[in-house]
């Protein structure tokens, strides 16, 4: 299309890189641009702009964003959406860069690549969730985008954008998650870039066609127009602003916003790191179909003075199964970029992010994968992405780095309720982050932010479901100078036939301790535990059948420990026995700490005699602990690693394999069917 046009902008491919990286898959897969002469006018005003013209668009762009979402939360009908906040806002400039503080959402590029410029008009909204031709900036199909265009003084200056995780958008299970999909046309609706409404007017077939494609159809209806009268907050703030100070302006100031993110993390977070290369790599505990094979991830860290590229040659290939993330480049930068926060604190990262820190994909892998490969559980692919990079730092660190987390737990009950509507209960539930070198990981916390777990009442009001109890679950942060936090125990009772799923990761495999931290405890997900009937189910599942009275009970991983253990303050382990964190047998076990089952007393000789045992027979810490799956595997050669010296191996044990995979098929969704 003329729209179309390559921006010579330095966001965008360097000559060098186009050479080194000429077999990877595209940076960016859309390429969309203003007009020269937008170009100009823009890079002019840029020469004397005031900076504190700057910070006031700066700050009421990020109003603007916080405004947008508490709008979503007071309107939206679905719990995933209103509840536990799985949705962004965010702004775009005319060329589809992402000005405001978000590190991973959407953007309007197959706006921009779709429709040229002079078919966008005032008062109309996009929408769209076709994962394949979306530019690279939709994972699954459960994410619909709504996208508004903003237009001052009768010019198209940017887009207004929330993209969130609806309840149902159709496919083969409830939920449109089936962990079992081979292609995308199994997991939901397909909907292109399209228009929802058409200078102000709601083109009523489309959404007709949307939602009578879903098994919640006043859910969806609820969230897209919450959506839209979202869009319209942004959209009216960034007039406003273009009224005050001018549209120009305004729209200059976005691009020195996008530069000034660059410019902080180029001269504060760079020089932070060591030059060098640093390999690291996490594992997916399977592709949802091959149960026993493991999917690796893998990271190259190459840094240079100016800059820091991120090669992910090594990672498996694109799998049979739902595992697969098909954004681009530039989003996976602004996914882990988004850890300079911790090293630049106030830093905002938007797409500036990009000019100095690239993540580069080689083709047809899992984060490049092709249509029609199913994309719905992608989830796993962003958490393990965070834990390779993490292995990576820790050598670059030596150490000096947060361990490992999973922070992401899915688990849902569906049927029919007790006055035989379909209903679908799912809830995202955190679990403990890792342990700094500083101090202990946070208990119970969630990766989406502002995310929350669903009260009981809440629950039991809406659903065929009584909560039992919720707590923190004893042990299973990983044990270390500082603890890994601890995750979450749930226990609920069904109160009619249906069937379970669960989505989640960590289940067999462990968070990563740290410099001689222990590894956190795995998840479970256990049908009527304590039971004659009792039933362990490892991995993501989507169609577990329950009866009427069952009971479940899930636990959410501990993060990563950090540090020696036998080094932990021997008041901190009295203190965490005392408060039910740590059990004594652990606190002995992990701590070598000694102490009176009942009024909690330490023995203090018997625990220094019992630390200098438990250091020599174990001899020097490890850099890197990933638990006993994981270094079975790696001793049975079924799990390449690249450093394997830095690597503890004391748990492998063949018996752990058998212990995962005795049950490994036994519930097959494609023989249940789903609801």
């Amino acid at each position: 299309m003329a729209d179309q046009q390559q921006f010579p902008h330095t966001y965008y491919d360097k000559a060098d890189e186009d050479v080194a990286f000429q077999d990877y898959a595209p940076f960016r897969y859309g390429r969309v641009v203003r007009d020269p002469d937008a170009i100009s006018r823009i890079d002019a005003l840029r020469k004397n702009l005031d900076p504190i013209l700057v910070d006031i668009v700066d700050g009421g762009i990020e109003a603007a964003i916080m405004e947008a979402e508490a709008a979503v939360e007071r309107t939206a009908r679905s719990t995933i959406i209103r509840e536990q906040h799985d949705y962004r806002a965010s702004l775009n400039t005319l060329d589809c860069l992402s000005v405001s503080r978000v590190s991973w959402a959407a953007t309007a590029d197959p706006i921009r690549m779709k429709f040229p410029a002079e078919r966008i008009y005032e008062g109309d909204v996009f929408i769209y969730n076709d994962v394949y031709e979306s530019a690279g900036t939709i994972g699954h199909l459960p994410d619909y985008c709504v996208v508004t265009p903003i237009f001052w003084d009768g010019r198209l200056i940017g887009f207004a954008q929330i993209f969130g995780h609806v309840n149902d958008v159709g496919g083969r299970m409830a939920g449109s998650w089936p962990s079992t999909s081979t292609s995308i046309f199994e997991e939901g609706t397909i909907c292109p870039p399209v228009k929802l409404y058409e200078k102000g007017q709601l083109n009523e077939g489309l959404y007709d066609v949307l939602l009578r494609n879903s098994r919640f159809p006043e859910d969806l209806r609820g969230d897209i127009d919450a959506f839209v009268g979202a869009n319209e907050v942004i959209r009216r703030r960034v007039t406003e602003l273009c009224d005050r100070f001018g549209g120009n302006e305004v729209e200059a100031a976005f691009y020195e916003i996008l530069d000034r993110c660059a410019e902080v993390v180029r001269e504060k977070g760079l020089p932070l790191f060591p030059e060098g290369e640093f390999i690291g790599e996490d594992f997916i505990e399977n592709d949802g179909l091959t149960l026993d094979k493991p999917v690796k991830l893998q990271i190259t860290m190459r840094k240079y003075p100016d800059k820091m590229v991120l090669d992910f040659a090594g990672t498996s290939p694109q799998a049979k199964g739902p595992i697969n993330w098909p954004v681009d480049g530039r989003h996976y930068s602004k996914w882990l970029g988004a850890f300079f926060k911790a090293q630049i604190p106030g830093i905002i990262i938007n797409e500036g992010v990009t000019q100095v820190f690239r993540c580069r994909i080689p083709q047809g892998t899992i984060l490049s994968p092709k249509f029609p490969a199913p994309v719905v559980s992608r989830m796993t692919c962003m958490l393990r992405m965070i834990s390779a990079y993490t292995v990576a730092l820790a050598k670059a660190f030596d150490g000096e780095v947060v361990a490992d987390m999973q922070n992401i737990q899915i688990y849902g009950l569906y049927g029919q309720d007790l006055e035989g509507r379909l209903f679908l209960m799912r809830e995202i539930f955190g679990a403990g982050s890792g342990a700094r070198p500083y101090a202990d990981g946070t208990d119970a916390v969630d990766l989406v932010p502002y995310s929350k777990n669903l009260p009981a009442e809440f629950i039991e009001q809406r659903f065929p479901v009584e909560v039992l109890r919720v707590g923190l679950a004893t042990d299973s942060g990983g044990a270390g100078k500082y603890r890994g936090g601890l995750g979450y125990e749930k226990e609920i009772r069904t109160l009619v036939d249906g069937y379970y799923l669960t989505v989640t990761e960590r289940t067999a495999f462990a968070c990563t301790g740290i410099k001689g931290g222990k590894w956190g405890t795995p998840s479970s997900s256990i049908k009527n535990p304590g039971t004659p009937e009792e039933e362990a189910v490892y991995f993501s599942r989507d169609a577990i059948p329950v009866k009427a009275g069952d009971i479940i009970r899930l636990t959410t991983p501990g993060g990563g420990g950090w540090g020696d253990p036998l080094e932990r303050d021997i008041d901190a382990v009295r203190m965490d026995v005392v408060r039910k964190l740590v059990s004594p047998e652990r606190a002995e076990q992990d701590y070598g700490v000694v102490l009176d089952p009942v009024s909690h007393e330490v023995d203090q000789s018997a625990t220094a005699q019992l630390r200098k045992r438990l250091a020599e027979e174990r001899g020097p810490v490890k850099l890197i602990d990933r638990g006993p799956y994981a270094e079975t595997l790696i001793k049975k050669g079924l799990l390449d690693v690249s450093d394997p010296e830095l690597e503890c191996l004391d748990c492998a044990d063949d018996a752990v394999l058998d212990h995962y995979w005795k049950d490994l098929y036994k519930y097959t969704p494609r023989t249940l069917g789903g609801a």
